[in-house]
């Protein structure tokens, strides 16, 4: 009895279909990855209208825009040095959803109500390490900031993932 198929012709037809089979299930996003189906440009121009309402509602005009999305106001001027990234900086803040205007964060309202002092580096997020060297010591001002500029995708804690914020934030002294 003659074999329907050669040894040889048999082997090279498996591995050819081992080989399309390989190539079919490479995908470039992975499943796993949040970010693999994630729209940054779609959630940037989100979080600007979101931020633009709130302003316009609550009748807050004056604001400058960063390139990056960040919105910036002084609310009393100082007149001290700017930081620059790397200083120790002490600071009186309040956190809030941008949203529903919830505090999710305040220096003022928890024990022991004394200010906080950071770095001014890359542990803070962007919108604090882009905004705060925008202020001058003695100086009181707010930030909206956009979701990547803030906790991102996956979000922090009490802060959900893609969740614009604000914080009015006093600039007390550089250390």
């Amino acid at each position: 009895m003659q074999p329907l198929v050669r040894k040889g012709l048999l082997w090279q037809w498996m591995l050819s279909i081992c080989f399309v089979l390989a190539f079919a299930s490479c995908n470039d996003k992975d499943p796993y990855d949040p970010y693999a189906n994630f729209d940054a440009a779609a959630q940037a121009k989100l979080d600007d209208e979101l931020i633009q309402s709130y302003l316009k509602t609550n009748g807050i005009t004056d604001t400058v825009k960063t390139a990056s999305g960040l919105y910036y106001k002084v609310i009393e001027a100082g007149d001290g040095a700017r930081p620059v990234l790397g200083n120790k900086i002490k600071v009186h803040y309040i956190g809030k959803f941008i949203q529903n205007s919830v505090i999710f964060e305040s220096t003022y309202a928890s024990p022991p109500h004394e200010p906080q002092t950071f770095v001014l580096d890359t542990r803070l997020i962007k919108g604090w390490t882009e905004g705060i060297p925008m202020m001058r010591k003695g100086e009181k001002a707010r930030l909206w900031i956009p979701s990547h500029l803030a906790y991102g995708l996956l979000g922090n804690g009490k802060i959900p993932g893609n969740t614009p914020i604000m914080f009015e934030i006093y600039l007390l002294d550089i250390l």
